[in-house]
């Protein structure tokens, strides 16, 4: 009898996930035209003020199912979206401004992983005279693509095949962990990559790879959590470092063994820390809790 793992998409969460939430197609206009989103909004849509988790370069909206089925259950919204085919941050963060209209939303808390966190940073500080970010937490991520821009020309992801640019993101994962949750969550993230298309996966590479940085000091008045794992390679040290010195009042959460991707290997660390990080906001008009459901705060 085959073992399915607890991370893969045969896994009994995943389909609970997958059957009991609806996949909605946004399709947003602006400036430059049509882009749609993929969008799994659960918990309580009378809240005006929810927690928004941005897919990471490798992967789509699914990702972050285990977290959506855990804080929704505690009567948080949630919602995981995933982009259109973007090929500037400046363009995804117009259509992502869109897709709040879409929803009536004019204040939001950003989860983001990688360049997910990188494009929360990026839409916070294109926003930060007419907030509409109120907290980040940023999980594996960076402030500035610098050290991404230094391998491939951004201009060579426009014409790679499918099947180049799917060998180029999963070269960036770690090849064995002896951590079978570790490595549970790599088998899931290598299945999503396949599932990808070829412009998805372009678009985000030319993102991640042309050099731009964060304005931190537009940033600072925001409550920041930064997630880090010890165990890392996807984030070298240097780029760790570049994040704190951004937000040096930031709230630091450390996970020793979630590798690459916490969120799925030691997701109930990181929803125990993405519930830390919210508790400030309970009884507040930025709360993300259904009123009946918040927290009692001491």
């Amino acid at each position: 009898k085959a073992v399915v793992s607890t991370q893969s998409t045969g896994s009994p969460e995943f389909q609970s996930f997958k059957s009991s939430l609806t996949r909605q197609r946004i399709t947003v206009e602006d400036n430059s035209g049509e882009g749609v989103w993929t969008v799994y909004d659960t918990g309580p849509n009378t809240v005006r003020c929810p927690l928004i988790m941005i897919a990471p370069l490798a992967g789509s909206a699914q990702v972050y199912y285990k977290q959506v089925l855990a804080l929704s259950s505690k009567g948080i919204r949630v919602m995981s979206v995933e982009g259109p085919v973007c090929w500037s941050e400046g363009r995804w963060c117009s259509s992502f401004r869109h897709l709040l209209y879409h929803f009536n939303l004019d204040k939001v808390h950003l989860f983001g992983a990688g360049l997910g966190g990188y494009l929360a940073q990026k839409f916070a500080e294109i926003t930060f005279r007419s907030p509409m970010v109120v907290s980040l937490v940023l999980c594996n991520s960076f402030s500035d693509t610098s050290e991404y821009s230094k391998g491939t020309l951004p201009s060579l992801f426009y014409m790679m095949p499918a099947f180049a640019l799917k060998r180029q993101v999963l070269s960036t994962f770690p090849p064995v962990s002896n951590n079978g949750h570790v490595a549970d969550s790599i088998d899931f993230m290598v299945e999503q990559v396949e599932t990808m298309d070829r412009s998805s996966i372009a678009s985000r590479l030319v993102i991640s790879s042309t050099r731009n940085y964060v304005e931190p000091q537009r940033l600072r008045h925001l409550t920041i959590t930064l997630i880090e794992g010890f165990d890392n390679p996807g984030v070298s040290e240097k780029l760790q470092d570049d994040i704190q010195k951004c937000y040096p009042e930031a709230k630091r959460a450390q996970i020793k063994c979630g590798g690459v991707f916490p969120y799925l290997a030691a997701a109930h660390e990181v929803n125990i820390y993405i519930l830390i990080h919210l508790q400030v906001f309970v009884k507040t008009r930025h709360s993300p809790y259904q009123k009946e459901s918040e927290p009692v705060v001491e």
